[in-house]
């Protein structure tokens, strides 16, 4: 066989924007937004009754860092790769439709609990099924939009954040009525009726349908292949390890806010979930369509000013953050924490559409994973979990306070470093 033969064997040449942003593009878009709402809500859900769970299980700080850290980021990133590797294989709407009702399932399965080990199983359980909830998502919006259009989209779809926001509000409604069991059976209903609208509605796009001259490998490589080739590019390197920074800044202060405003704010069951919807969650997605917009915007002229707006929101993010744990009311603390989130989901955005850029289609799933699996362990593993180990060594009343001040003020610098190098990388 020839070469020209050989090569045309093993390689799908697709022409540009061959399937563009068309009306079934943004439908898809709209449903994996409210489907990945369900993956926010049922992440976050704990946060709402960390009190209720401390008080009737009698848990220290640090069951409740293992519980809301560890217990999920280390079997996040132990499943997120063989989920990535399956992505890159299988029907990835099949896919993301069997975890959603999945990680609903055991989201509800806490409601039943009767003991710390039943709440760290289900937790595994959430955290299982949702480690391939992203990489599926990005994968997915990247054959439904070209690179132009790709921040701008993944922007919108993190405005996931903010309808899951409004499910939290409702949460913390159910909770101060019914109890933080009924509002953990609620919460895993939604993801469970948008899995089957999805199955049902949403068709799997061609791999790289919508990249210009792409050249996709009909069979997709194996794991250490996909290693290597992010070993050899710094510039995805520093990406990864930025991203996985900022996700550990985020989750040190949203895993532990709902405790930190009811101990040193007296907040109420609804104003906690109103505080974590507002701070977290609309602040949050509010930020991720904006970094979006943003990013795609300079990156018309120079494509390393993806990394830049990163580095420059994490910069921002730190000093408000450090401004909301230290504020002397609860309005200016939580006003304070949005403007921290609106800037550091403003990173999201900046860094998956980079990263799209630097992988070939054909590996687009097993290397998302990869970086969920560094994100998953420094952020909502270690994240939560250093908090919740200093606040007990600290000891006092403001233990917590300190924590969270002293991990947020070093995880938020170390990302704006290594997005900064990251960008000096790519322009070589």
């Amino acid at each position: 066989m020839s070469t020209e033969s050989a090569t045309t064997a093993n390689t799908i040449h697709i022409r540009a924007n061959d399937e563009g942003s068309t009306a079934r593009s943004w439908y898809a878009l709209g449903l994996l937004t409210l489907v990945y709402a369900t993956h926010y809500l049922d992440r976050t859900v704990l946060a709402l009754v960390i009190e209720p769970l401390r008080r009737e299980f009698q848990l220290t700080d640090l069951k409740l860092g293992m519980l809301t850290g560890l217990a999920y980021g280390a079997t996040f990133a132990l499943a997120g790769i063989p989920m990535g590797m399956l992505i890159d294989r299988g029907n990835r709407v099949r896919l993301l439709a069997a975890m959603a009702a999945a990680w609903s399932t055991m989201t509800a399965s806490f409601g039943l609990a009767q003991s710390y080990a039943h709440l760290i199983l289900a937790r595994i359980g959430v955290s299982a099924a949702q480690a391939g909830g992203s990489p599926c998502n990005l994968s997915l919006i990247s054959d439904l939009f070209p690179p132009s259009r790709r921040a701008t989209a993944i922007g919108i779809f993190f405005l996931s954040n903010g309808v899951g926001a409004l499910l939290i509000i409702l949460a913390g409604m159910v909770a101060a009525r019914f109890g933080w069991r009924m509002t953990m059976i609620a919460a895993g209903v939604p993801g469970i009726v948008l899995a089957v609208i999805l199955l049902l509605t949403v068709r799997e796009p061609r791999r790289g349908a919508t990249d210009p001259a792409a050249a996709v490998t009909a069979r997709p490589p194996g794991l250490g292949q996909v290693l290597r080739a992010i070993r050899d590019s710094k510039a995805l390197i520093h990406l990864i390890v930025g991203f996985s920074f900022t996700a550990g800044g985020i989750a040190a202060v949203s895993g532990w806010f709902g405790a930190f405003v009811m101990r040193f704010h007296q907040l109420e069951m609804t104003q906690v979930g109103v505080a974590i919807a507002l701070a977290v969650g609309i602040a949050g997605a509010l930020g991720s369509s904006m970094g979006g917009a943003i990013s795609d915007h300079l990156a018309k002229t120079n494509p390393r000013r993806r990394m830049d707006v990163g580095a420059v929101s994490c910069v921002l993010a730190a000093g408000f953050a450090a401004s909301a744990l230290t504020a002397g009311s609860s309005t200016l603390a939580i006003g304070l924490l949005a403007l921290s989130n609106v800037f550091a989901f403003a990173v999201f955005p900046s860094v998956f559409s980079a990263m799209l850029a630097l992988i070939s289609t054909n590996m687009r799933g097993t290397v998302a994973a990869c970086s969920q699996v560094c994100s998953n362990l420094v952020g909502f593993g270690m994240g939560p979990f250093m908090v919740g180990i200093l606040s007990d060594q600290i000891g006092g009343e403001q233990s917590l306070r300190y924590a969270m001040l002293t991990v947020t003020s070093i995880l938020f610098p170390l990302a704006a470093l290594h997005l900064a190098l990251s960008a000096r990388h790519l322009k070589r």
